[in-house]
């Protein structure tokens, strides 16, 4: 052949290839694949190094979903010319398919080498940084793609998606509002709008802008969860459970929705349900963070602590900085008395994150609980200062440890807030107009109910209820062993509901059904509390009692029941409440109460001899202070013994050691053995000189229990109410020469009565004569006060003025008119 005749074939050969892999361009253009890929394969075999060709029949494999054949045809493309920035691009996007965002890195990076300027490249860039959590650098390449195309939809969305994992809501609400202003239809960026705003805690808005979603996209399983969680977060429990529900009809595998319903079964206390639903997420994603996380929440709600542990161990094995994973492991291992191991968690834990909720008082408190006083100081200032900056996650209940309402009152009401906001589902709820006769409806709700202290105090006050003016009805928010006592309170009241398994709004719209005239919380911040119920309003006047010593702080509790000592007259603007204040002391008492036999000091665990100082308190009341004074006084007594409650070996070691170090043999702490009842109990009490009382939160039922049992009983009072309490006692059974105002002046009159046996015999002796007479422990007497109380509680809510504080008057019983009004 002649030169020229090579040529010609050469030529006519090239152009035939051209045309094809035009034809083929064209035909992936107009979405007919398959041709496109035989027009590929034809190509290649008439020119195999023909890196156009592999590069388009490696995008045809990717939009087949064939990613291995994708990125081997892509990787013959680049070999053929490594000098193919869109090339290295595409490549780089089908290691992103195939969930390898390093290796797509290398290949982005390789064509923005090339191409610094290609804003598909440095978009494809982002998302590869995103995933290697390189979030900072991918916000970097996000903007450099906007600044060359700036209305390129996804990158503003994945920007914003960045933001948000930053921390960084605003600017991500930003970013999703520029996509939508871009692109409407873009139903991504309007779910992510909607996520934004969630996380801004605008939740009304994100609700208005799910349900624009749900206008246009009913089948959407996403768009329904996200629906849930802004319910969720406004507190309409049933209708985010009814959400989640409806996600997971369309898709049964959407995790977040399984979750999210679990936790919203969760507030709405049916943690077995919840379980149920963490189960069902964890089979499909057995490391799913929060469903691990929240199965062991529900697992501790339903007392199984260990295999709650069992969880959190697992969650920390994924992600094992997790800070809620840290606090909810720690609240395990307190629960199950490992308090060492739960001390490291918390410690952990604000190492890690040191403004974590909660976790600062839930070491603090853990900390008293088993008398670990190695940092009680710092812990107890850290605890203040974080008091004083308004920082969320203090729980209340610790902070009746620190003698100060003003923090008091702030724990409250940050804890109420964050906690238990109010809630207007149910609307308004009117004055019921009594006729003439007609009793007024007075709710007790409780979770405590049997044998525990509230109560051991209150079931006398029950029984002597005037049942042709008032019908007291028991709220029972759990289910409890039903012994004798148990049954006697049960019977204390006209109708006894047990609610455990039903949802605070539920709860609210039952005592709503049962036209109740005031419904009384018994127990403010204590374990197992319900105050939800109260923040959907269940009665027109909602009153917090007995239960806690302290002021809930929220804004639709209206009264709280005190007296003149535990609450002073100037001392309401420490309490969210009106305070009510009964004539005498606001602890009310059972006159019935049985005393068992007294004992010998043997057989009660007592030496033969000597002075009995006791203090039956819990262990967390006990402070290095108090401690220290005890301490002295039992080294200035000869053979005189501490006699405390039986509390756990490790708060028994504790307090042996911490009294080796005071100077104190360890043989001189006894620790009363459990008893069969509380008649024992008030039986052995007797054998003791004097109670010891706790400051800054005081001995509440057990300075009654002491008293009633004829002991008598030294306190100090403080400026909280929880420190005044003993000291209210004191009073109403006439002994306030046993208080006293300053931890020196509680050990010098100790020291006194100690050093003086015929002065501490009279003091018996007086106890003795006034015991039965005394208001204290004239249980008729005070429950006509009560009554009163909540009459002129009611009375006031008929007339339409809102809740003011008063004080009851120590006079005759009310007129018997006085119930009919409306």
């Amino acid at each position: 052949m002649t030169p020229q005749a090579l040529g010609l074939a050469a030529a006519e050969g090239s152009a035939r290839v051209a045309t094809m892999f035009q034809q083929a361009l064209i035909a992936q253009q107009q979405g007919r694949a398959q041709h496109a890929e035989e027009l590929c394969a034809s190509l290649l075999e008439a020119d195999p190094g023909h890196c156009g060709a592999w590069h388009l029949r490696g995008l045809l494999a990717l939009q087949g979903g064939r990613a291995d054949e994708g990125i081997e045809w892509l990787e013959r493309s680049v070999v053929l010319d490594p000098h193919q920035p869109a090339a290295h691009s595409n490549l780089g996007n089908a290691w992103l398919t195939r969930g390898e965002p390093q290796r797509a890195l290398a290949s982005l990076e390789r064509a923005l080498r090339l191409k610094p300027d290609y804003a598909v490249a440095l978009f494809n860039r982002g998302n590869a940084l995103r995933e290697l959590g390189r979030r900072e650098e991918a916000l970097s390449s996000y903007d450099e793609a906007l600044r060359l195309n700036g209305s390129h939809v996804a990158a503003h969305n994945n920007r914003g998606l960045v933001l948000l994992e930053l921390g960084r809501a605003g600017e991500a609400l930003s970013a999703f509002e520029q996509v939508v202003q871009l692109d409407p239809a873009f139903a991504e960026g309007q779910r992510n709008r909607a996520a934004a705003l969630l996380k801004l805690e605008r939740p009304a808005e994100a609700l208005a802008a799910y349900d624009g979603l749900r206008a246009v996209r009913p089948q959407d399983a996403e768009v329904w969860c996200g629906h849930g969680c802004a319910l969720l977060a406004l507190g309409r429990l049933q209708d985010a459970r009814a959400s989640f529900t409806r996600s997971l009809d369309l898709d049964p595998t959407q995790l977040d929705s399984l979750i999210n319903r679990g936790h919203a079964l969760q507030l709405l206390h049916r943690p077995a349900a919840a379980l149920g639903d963490y189960e069902r997420a964890l089979a499909h994603s057995p490391d799913a963070l929060r469903a691990l996380n929240n199965s062991g929440n529900a697992l501790l709600e339903l007392g199984n602590a260990q295999a709650a542990l069992a969880r959190y161990d697992r969650a920390l094995a994924v992600a094992p900085r997790d800070p809620d994973t840290l606090y909810n492991r720690g609240a395990a291992l307190h629960a199950l008395k490992r308090y060492d191991e739960s001390a490291q968690c918390y410690t952990e834990l604000l190492r890690l994150a040191p403004g974590h909720d909660y976790a600062l008082g839930g070491l603090f408190h853990l900390r008293m609980d088993y008398c670990s006083w190695g940092d009680y100081v710092s812990l107890e200032s850290q605890l203040r200062e974080a008091l004083r900056r308004d920082r969320e996650g203090v729980n209340p209940r610790s902070v009746l440890l620190c003698d100060s309402p003003q923090l008091q009152l702030r724990s409250a009401q940050v804890f109420a807030r964050d906690k238990y906001i109010e809630q207007r589902s149910l609307g308004p709820c009117a004055v019921r107009a009594r006729a003439a006769g007609e009793r007024l409806r007075v709710a007790y709700v409780s979770a405590d109910f049997g044998e525990h202290p509230v109560s051991h105090l209150l079931v006398g006050v029950l029984e002597r209820h005037d049942r042709k003016h008032f019908e007291p009805i028991g709220v029972s928010l759990r289910a409890r062993n039903s012994g004798p006592f148990e049954q006697r309170v049960r019977a204390a009241f006209d109708r006894f509901i047990e609610t455990g398994e039903r949802s605070d709004e539920e709860v609210a719209r039952l005592l709503r059904a049962l036209e109740v005239d005031v419904a009384v919380d018994l127990m403010g911040y204590t374990q197992g509390l319900r105050l939800g119920i109260f923040a959907h309003r269940a009665a027109p006047v909602q009153a917090t009692y007995l239960g806690y010593a302290g002021t809930t702080g929220a804004p639709y509790m209206d009264y709280l029941i005190a007296d003149e000592v535990v609450i002073p007259a100037g001392e309401e603007r420490y309490f969210s409440e009106s305070v009510v204040r009964l004539p005498h002391c606001y602890l009310p008492n059972d006159d019935r109460r049985p005393i068992a036999p007294l004992p010998t000091r043997e057989a009660a665990g007592l030496p033969s001899s000597g002075v009995v100082l006791c203090a039956f308190t819990n262990a967390y009341k006990i402070n290095p202070p108090v401690f220290a004074v005890w301490m002295r006084l039992l080294r200035e007594i000869a053979g005189s013994v501490l006699w405390l409650r039986g509390m756990g070996e490790a708060a028994r070691g504790n307090l042996q050691r911490e009294a080796q170090r005071c100077g104190v043999a360890s043989s001189r702490l006894v620790f009363a053995p459990q008893v069969a009842g509380m008649a024992e109990h008030l039986g052995r009490q007797s054998l003791a000189d004097l109670y010891l009382d706790t400051q800054p939160y005081n001995a509440h039922s057990t300075a009654c229990d002491a008293l009633w049992a004829g002991v008598p009983v030294l306190t100090c009072a403080g400026r909280s109410f929880a420190s005044r309490v003993a000291a209210s006692v004191l009073r109403a059974v006439g002994l306030p020469e046993l208080i006293t105002h300053t931890l020196e002046e509680y050990e010098a009159q100790a020291l006194e009565l100690l050093r003086a046996p015929a002065k501490l015999g009279e003091l018996r002796e007086k106890l003795s004569r006034q015991r039965l007479t005394a208001p204290l422990f004239d249980t008729e007497r005070y429950t006509r006060h009560l009554e009163r109380a909540y009459l002129a509680m009611h009375e006031r809510a008929a007339l339409g003025a809102p809740p003011a504080a008063f004080n009851v008057a120590d006079a005759d019983p009310w007129p018997q008119t006085a119930a009919a009004q409306g």
